[in-house]
């Protein structure tokens, strides 16, 4: 199991983030302006698993409609030149997608150019059944191989209805989006998470270390199994410069993860 870091590309982030050493590579999270520079990506040393395309327009109904625009080839360049994976979210339900007149095109060229699809589940209007539907939706019209769910714990407690009243349970969800390309975001930020308490980003582990126990015994037996699985662990928007909440929860993840293998190996 690998640890990953949000990383954007700015000078002052890679030179800080290049120090937290519990981490085993990144996603490049990207703005889509002027901050995104992306002839810095060679000062990066240690691999980038994922790229997340701009979160203002990161649905994958927007990345459809802009996906022949120069920022969106270049966002394409990159992944294949660093083997890497995109991010898009599933703001937009199933039947919506369809109606894209372009989702064709963008199906063709994304199987043409052999890049990996990482769908993540989203939280305003799509639970994660549905983030589902349309990630097995792009599979079906790209291939297997090049498409997969990404699960965002996050994202699933701040649904509309919360978590709670999702058509899945926690868990249940866990083991429904696994797959041979896992990734996992998990943000120990500020707030539950839960649409009731404000809908604030993040998911208190530290108050609720039991819930982060229980998702990583769930993910032992999915290692155990033999899936590869990648945790996103994503920093405090306060001071995305300074990751010390993503190290905090990567060092308790360390050490939980080390009991679990005196238990259950």
């Amino acid at each position: 199991m690998r640890k990953l870091m949000k990383l954007a590309l700015e000078d002052e982030q890679i030179r800080i983030k290049s120090q937290y050493h519990r981490f085993d590579g990144y996603e490049i999270h990207l703005y889509g302006d002027e901050r995104d520079h992306f002839e810095l990506l060679g000062t990066i040393e240690k691999p980038i698993r994922t790229f997340h395309y701009p979160i203002e327009r990161c649905d994958v109904y927007d990345v459809v409609n802009e996906f022949e625009t120069p920022y969106a080839q270049k966002v394409f360049e990159v992944c294949k030149e660093n083997k890497a994976g995109l991010v898009v979210h599933t703001e937009t339900n199933l039947n919506r997608l369809k109606t894209n007149h372009k989702v064709d095109d963008f199906c063709e060229f994304i199987k043409k150019e052999g890049i990996t699809l990482h769908v993540e589940n989203c939280y305003r209007n799509c639970g994660s059944v549905e983030s589902l539907r349309v990630c097995n939706y792009l599979k079906e019209q790209i291939g297997q191989d090049l498409v997969f769910p990404l699960l965002d714990t996050c994202h699933l407690m701040m649904s509309e209805m919360s978590f709670k009243f999702e058509e899945m349970s926690f868990f249940h969800t866990i083991d429904a989006y696994k797959s041979e390309n896992f990734i996992i975001h998990l943000n120990d930020c500020i707030g539950s998470g839960e649409k009731e308490t404000g809908g604030i980003h993040g998911t208190n582990f530290y108050a609720n270390q039991y819930l982060l126990w229980n998702i990583l015994w769930n993910l032992k037996e999915l290692v155990d199994s033999g899936y590869e699985i990648d945790l996103v662990l994503e920093v405090d928007e306060v001071d995305y410069n300074y990751p010390t909440n993503a190290d905090i929860l990567a060092k308790t993840i360390n050490r939980m993860w080390d009991e679990l293998k005196l238990i259950k190996d």
